[in-house]
């Protein structure tokens, strides 16, 4: 039997300096890590949190990403989150700027980026491991939403319109529903959905918003929402998901019925891929992807107990299906051994990226 003989450098032989690692081979590595080991990396020096902060900005990871639960500690300062790692139950904190995350609404999350409301409704987007934040275009730019002043000009609440479809615009006949500053983030959105990393300089942002889960969008940048009004059947959606390859969204409305949307050119184009399955509205549902490409339809099923506290609600049951655009149908799948399918009342609670 061989052994090898493992040569120890002497004391006196001086250790290597890794802060002089060469820059752009940090970024590379840095860049495919994932996200709690990139963390990791940061707080070695502060050469190395520099790199680390780069490799963020890139917003070049693999998809192939641990899947991390991001929270707010009561244990821990207002503006601190944590991430627990799922695999492991590794925790790792991160400090995020005003304001404070215990403050906002969750309503999204995509590209390593979360999509938060503050107080007052403004949807801001947040990049947990750098800290980057964008402000999105203000609330009173949806269509069918007005700002409440007082006598002193200042803004206190807004006025929510009801639409009416048929016309595309407000109908001023009908009492608006009153909100307050807060209170106008649970109504503006329901869903909100990024095509891509919102620091490239190409990201559309969706949002679902009532009355009628109608929906708008922004490009980053913008300065107001725009409103989907293609015809009277933009209405009514449970939520969104964007295809990279061919540069679609993907909504599915209360009846399973897919469509297409299409912001590429100077007006949006909808077309309806999946007819209308049924008419039963007796779950939630939702839509999303499979690594294999399919469109999968997430059918939960819930029930109401006010004596469990939040909302009351609670998973009875689900079921999947496959769909088939070809027969214009939906098959019921079974995931088991393939993959895990993440959904949640709230799904920026869950950050994968």
């Amino acid at each position: 039997m061989e052994l090898a003989l493992l040569s120890v450098p002497a004391a006196s032989s001086p250790c290597p300096d890794w802060c002089q690692f060469p820059a752009d081979l940090l970024v590379s590595v840095f860049a495919s890590l994932d996200v709690m080991d990139l963390l990791t990396a940061g707080a070695v020096c502060r050469s190395w949190r520099e790199h680390h902060l780069v490799a963020c900005r890139l917003g070049s990871r693999g998809r192939n990403q641990s899947p991390c639960l991001l929270y707010a500690d009561r244990d821990r300062g207002p503006n601190e989150a944590t991430l627990r790692r799922l695999s492991t139950g590794q925790l790792r904190h991160v400090a995020l700027p005003d304001p404070p995350l215990r403050s906002r609404f969750l309503v999204g999350s995509s590209h390593g980026w979360l999509a938060t409301a503050n107080e007052r409704s403004e949807l801001i987007l947040v990049n947990p491991i750098n800290g980057d934040q964008i402000a999105l275009p203000l609330p009173f730019t949806i269509k069918n939403v007005r700002g409440r002043y007082n006598a002193d000009g200042v803004l206190e609440g807004y006025d929510l319109l009801d639409l009416d479809l048929a016309t595309r615009e407000c109908n001023t006949q009908a009492e608006p529903d009153y909100l307050t500053l807060e209170e106008g983030r649970f109504y503006f959105y329901v869903r909100v959905v990024m095509s891509a990393d919102p620091s490239s300089g190409n990201c559309i942002v969706m949002i679902l918003h009532m009355p009628y889960a109608t929906v708008s969008y922004a490009r980053v940048g913008d300065e107001n929402w725009t409103w989907i009004d293609v015809d009277q059947r933009c209405c009514q959606y449970n939520g969104f998901f964007y295809n990279d390859s061919d540069r679609l969204f993907r909504g599915i409305r209360q009846t399973g019925e897919l469509h297409t949307i299409d912001l590429n050119g100077p007006v949006p184009v909808v077309k309806s891929i999946l007819r209308p399955i049924t008419s039963l509205v007796d779950n939630d549902r939702y839509i999303v992807q499979a690594p294999w490409g399919d469109i999968l339809q997430v059918w939960r099923y819930g029930h109401c107990d006010r004596t469990i506290g939040n909302d009351g609600r609670w998973t009875a049951r689900h079921k999947v299906y496959t769909v088939d655009l070809e027969e214009q149908k939906l098959v019921e799948t079974q995931l088991a051994g393939l993959c895990t399918v993440h959904w949640f009342q709230h799904p920026i609670l869950s950050s994968s990226e």
